[in-house]
């Protein structure tokens, strides 16, 4: 059984899902920081352990929704979807009448299809253009 747990995830269990989907662990302290900047975080536990995450960073009228990984033993399970539902109804339920908000992501390559199920749109689109990044190491 999974449970699903807002606002708990720490540093060490990020890296672990991190390595876990090979992708490259950060220094904890820098994660850290992320996490207590964080508008959410969701992460999805099996037996206590730790095996998947999203996290939701933005200011009311913006979010990114970053870090979304479940690890390889529960993919294809649904936890990544409920991991992205909780973390839009966050965003959602932060809103008052009238107001909205916007949430954008940069997908893995490939995993286009899983987000458009959610609403998410490529980029260009409509009245946007290309999505973008810069990364900086030090």
């Amino acid at each position: 059984m999974i449970a699903y747990c807002e606002n708990r995830l720490t540093a060490g269990e990020m890296n672990q899902i991190r390595r876990a989907v090979a992708w490259t662990p950060l220094p904890e302290e820098q994660l850290q920081a992320a996490l207590a900047r964080s508008a959410c975080t969701v992460a999805a536990y099996r037996q206590g352990q730790p095996v998947g995450m999203a996290r939701l960073v933005g200011d009311g009228v913006y979010y990114l929704l970053c870090d979304v990984a479940v690890v390889p033993s529960a993919q294809g399970q649904g936890v990544g979807s409920a991991l992205v539902r909780r973390a839009l109804a966050r965003a959602e339920s932060a809103l008052r009448e009238g107001q909205r908000c916007t949430v954008v992501l940069v997908s893995a390559r490939g995993k286009e299809p899983f987000y458009r199920a959610f609403g998410f749109s490529s980029l260009p689109g409509g009245h946007a253009g290309d999505g973008m990044q810069l990364l900086l190491t030090r």
